[in-house]
């Protein structure tokens, strides 16, 4: 059986407030991407998660902002996160959808830093293979 391939998508757009539009390289959120990017080397799911930057994430008034993906799985979508020093709990989450059926994450069982932090929750549009 093929396994359906995960995503974790960063909001390179992000601007925390305050900070200039330009140059858009200098955004919070290209600074999030760049610093997972870098910690995703050494991550041992790496293989299974694809780490994806996107342009944005519609999530401005709660920066930086990243979202979890998986055919046959809930969508999560995470705000809040500080730009510079989330990386672990953004990897670690990953980890916890990845190994998860239906990809539903107890708010118990998340990183501290991303439990206050849930945007969205949206349903998957199939049901989960098994």
């Amino acid at each position: 059986m093929t396994r359906a391939r995960h995503a974790l998508w960063v909001c390179a757009s992000c601007r925390t407030p305050g900070q200039d539009r330009e140059p858009r390289s200098q955004r919070a959120g290209g600074a999030l991407y760049r610093s997972l990017q870098a910690r995703w080397q050494s991550w041992a799911d790496r293989e299974s998660v694809e780490l994806r930057e996107v342009e944005c994430l519609s999530v401005c008034p709660r920066p930086c902002a990243v979202a979890l993906s998986c055919e046959g799985k809930y969508t999560y979508v995470f705000g809040d996160i500080s730009p510079l020093g989330a990386e672990s709990a953004v990897l670690d989450v990953a980890s916890l959808f990845l190994r998860t059926e239906d990809g539903f994450l107890p708010r118990e069982q998340r990183p501290l830093a991303l439990r206050a932090g849930i945007l969205a929750r949206v349903p998957p549009l199939t049901r989960p293979r098994t």
